[in-house]
């Protein structure tokens, strides 16, 4: 046992937190070690999820992590990993192209041989990498560190998959990275050593914060539009501001002037499927009757696959037409975040979260059902007890749509 850590749960706080960190996995935690005190906890747990594979069922990843939980910090996101390997190398290269490239510091060219540092915020962060903090980080083995708005996460080896290491031909399936004994004591000494001169020191993140314009959400926002690019792009085309909410909020229903991004983030998804779904239905519909006119029975599973589809259209202008009723004429209603919990479902490989929404008008809370970077931002909206808001549907009041979570404004860090 390390000294000061007991087995327990991983506090509620902390686990919210801490499965952030792996959105794009189901994970699933072991006995932790954790260790409570003034600035939050210190938590080592051993982690595995499964990752698909491009052939075949994939394989099971198994870590061992540690997490610095600061409830108290206000941190932008930003990753320190080694310079290690091919897939470093071709990450650095792929995230360039894709406009946020890889941030050096200057006058430190150890610390950039040695690691790269991935992040939208690279005003912020490098006020967070001072000296200390930089000769910190240099003075242990090298580490993969996260850090998030309330924590950082360590490990010795990335958690973005694993190729190496499998445990043999009996478990081939099974990719294990844990680490046991003295490796385990290293990885939490190493971890506060290093991470530690940002996460404990709160004066730290206050400067940080105070080094660039708006919240950092708005600085990852400025800093990718500027750099150009893909992601540039996508940011420009979907950023969702408080002005354009506020105006939907005051504007008397039926509202005609709805910003372009609220369309494309409420209905927009629905476009591509519209028109896809009637054309396949058609043609296989049509190669159907052909076949069964033709004298074969093999025309009726054509038939069945072109009704399917266009069931699935029935379903999508549904939806639409949902979305659309809302935006239009739903009902302003203000409320604030009651709870955030993660499901068991995901989308493209992002978690679904459940937010439930506390109106002021007395009626039921509203659940709603979004994506992780939503649902973080529910979550921090509840720690600070921040106001928001709801559109109701005006004939089905069970109805409503949060449109809070999209906005970038609304970022509490």
């Amino acid at each position: 046992m390390i000294d000061g850590f007991t087995r327990g749960e991983i506090p509620d706080e902390a686990r919210s937190e801490l499965l952030g960190h792996f959105s794009d996995n189901d994970p699933r935690f072991g006995t932790a070690l954790v260790r409570r005190h003034g600035l939050g906890s210190d938590i080592v747990v051993n982690v595995q999820w499964h990752e698909h594979g491009d052939e075949g069922p994939g394989y099971v990843v198994k870590h061992t992590v540690v997490f610095l939980h600061r409830p108290g910090a206000v941190l932008p996101e930003f990753e320190i990993r080694p310079r290690k390997g091919v897939a470093e190398k071709a990450l650095g290269m792929l995230v360039s192209l894709l406009g946020a490239p890889p941030m050096e510091l200057e006058d430190e060219p150890v610390f950039n041989e040695r690691y790269s540092v991935m992040t939208a915020n690279p005003d912020s962060v490098r006020v967070l990498l001072g000296r200390q903090a930089v000769e910190s980080i240099l003075a242990v083995d090298d580490l993969h560190l996260r850090f998030s708005g309330r924590g950082v996460l360590a490990s010795r080896r990335s958690i973005d998959g694993s190729s190496g290491g499998r445990s043999g031909l009996a478990m081939r399936d099974i990719r294990d990275h844990r680490l046991e004994g003295g490796a385990i004591k290293a990885l939490v000494e190493d971890t506060i050593i290093a991470g530690g001169p940002i996460v404990d020191d709160p004066e730290v993140g206050r400067r940080a914060a105070d080094a660039v314009e708006g919240s950092y959400a708005e600085e990852a926002a400025r800093h990718l539009q500027e750099q150009g690019g893909f992601i540039g792009r996508q940011v420009a085309l979907n950023l969702i501001t408080g002005e354009m909410l506020d105006r939907m909020k005051s504007a008397p229903a039926p509202r005609t002037e709805i910003p372009a991004p609220v369309a494309r983030r409420a209905w927009g998804s629905t476009t591509i499927p519209m028109i896809v779904a009637p054309i396949f239905g058609l043609i296989f519909i049509t190669i159907g009757i052909v076949t069964i006119l033709g004298g074969s029975s093999e025309g009726m599973g054509f038939v069945g696959f072109g009704l399917a589809a266009l069931v699935v259209m029935a379903f999508v202008l549904r939806f639409r037409s949902i979305r659309r009723k809302l935006v239009i004429r739903g009902v302003p209603v203000d409320a604030r975040v009651g709870s955030v919990d993660r499901t068991n479902t995901s989308v493209n490989d992002d978690p679904i979260h459940k937010i439930t929404i506390v109106t002021q008008d007395g009626s039921e809370p509203m659940v709603v059902k979004m994506g992780s970077a939503p649902a973080r931002q529910a979550r921090r909206m509840m720690e600070a007890g921040k106001a928001t808001w709801i559109l109701r549907d005006p004939d089905k009041p069970s109805r409503g749509l949060w449109l809070d979570g999209w906005c970038l404004d609304n970022s509490v860090d």
